[in-house]
């Protein structure tokens, strides 16, 4: 059989013009492709094809673009960022506002303020009026923190031991997420004020407590109740657990107006203003330097802790964003931008503005104002 050999197929033939350089034909271009020898930045590779370098300016001019998109960039995260850390706010009410609300149903009033800040919790004692420990404390069972609330069980109410002292120190140590406002500060134990050092720490014994053992650090609590619009000074408490279960040695709480404050057993029958117009518990205003620091008067004593400022408000002044710098005891206020988130006597919460007309905010605080509310700034 005879074979025939076909021709192999060759490359096509390489053009070749003056001043340029040399590369193979191509169809897409015609049948000629030319690069410009003096064009500055691009070079042909090994394979004959253009190649672009980056001058120093188009990396500036690059760097500087991407600059400016990261600071557009940056506060849209951050916003989302407190935008998230808000909503965790809101959730910390809303769980405190429901154990508010079991609470009610188990012992037929809200939680009390407790006896005076010389005193913590004590898990031998009733709820109500014999209570000395403040609202957080009482509501620990309600918010699936029992263990908590057990700590210093000793089976002697009537009693201090070195037993539940110790128990109640370990309790306070334990901070818990759902009192901590997310915008502020970590969940964490922060230090005291010099100034509650007992007897054997410093100069100042009559600010240390009855019936809790030392610690230089405690849990922290950005939420505090309202206690109405007319400031009452609540005082240490009593001098002695015996004078405590007399009922001796408390200040008079008669002029309060509002749900939560010492020894207050408030039911749904005294809130004649209606539970979703009476505020409960809601965001305690403080300065953003003393955080962490433990020297604000409003935020200096132990968790678990019986009346005081760091655990009741007032609306005595309007609302307020936390401000450096600036003391604002006695208020509720909030580091967010938009308002104060608060707990209303049925549950639910609301953000009230810092534009908050100041009578209105007084009304919502008392429980039996008779006033109209005129919807301003909630």
């Amino acid at each position: 059989m005879l074979r025939f050999a076909t021709p192999r197929s060759r490359p096509p033939p390489a053009v070749a013009c003056k001043g340029l350089f040399r590369f193979p034909w191509s169809p897409a271009l015609g049948g000629e492709a030319e690069v410009d020898r003096g064009r500055r930045g691009r070079q042909p590779d090994r394979r004959g094809r253009s190649r672009s370098a980056v001058t120093l300016i188009e990396l500036l001019v690059v760097i500087a673009i991407i600059a400016a998109l990261l600071g557009l960039l940056l506060p849209a995260v951050q916003g989302v960022r407190e935008s998230a850390r808000s909503l965790q706010c809101r959730n910390n009410l809303k769980q405190i506002g429901l154990a508010a609300a079991l609470h009610l149903d188990v012992q037929g009033f809200f939680p009390s303020g407790g006896w005076g800040f010389r005193w913590v919790g004590d898990p031998d004692r009733a709820f109500g009026a014999p209570q000395p420990g403040g609202w957080p404390y009482s509501l620990l069972p309600f918010l699936e923190q029992a263990a908590v609330h057990q700590l210093g069980v000793d089976g002697k109410p009537d009693e201090i031991t070195a037993q539940q002292r110790a128990g109640a120190a370990q309790a306070t140590l334990i901070p818990l997420p759902v009192y901590i406002c997310p915008s502020r500060r970590g969940v964490t134990a922060y230090p005291h004020s010099l100034t509650e050092l007992p007897a054997e720490h410093g100069p100042t014994p009559a600010l240390a407590y009855h019936n809790v053992d030392w610690a230089d650090v405690s849990g922290r609590c950005d939420y505090a109740a309202s206690a109405g619009d007319t400031l009452v000074t609540w005082g240490a408490g009593p001098a002695s657990l015996h004078n405590g279960i007399l009922g001796t040695g408390f200040t008079s709480m008669l002029n309060t107006t509002g749900v939560v404050f010492q020894r207050s057993q408030i039911r749904i029958g005294h809130i004649r203003d209606g539970l979703s117009n009476t505020y409960l518990i809601g965001e305690k205003y403080l300065d953003p330097n003393e955080y962490t620091t433990g020297r604000n008067k409003a935020d200096n004593h132990r968790l678990y802790a019986g009346d005081d400022m760091d655990f009741q408000n007032w609306t005595v002044e309007p609302p307020l964003r936390d401000r450096a710098g600036f003391l604002g005891n006695w208020r509720f206020g909030s580091a967010h931008a938009a308002g104060v988130q608060m707990v209303m006597c049925d549950g639910s919460v609301r953000m009230i503005r810092y534009t908050i007309s100041p009578a209105t905010h007084r009304n919502l605080s008392h429980r039996a104002s008779g006033k109209v509310l005129d919807g301003d700034g909630f």
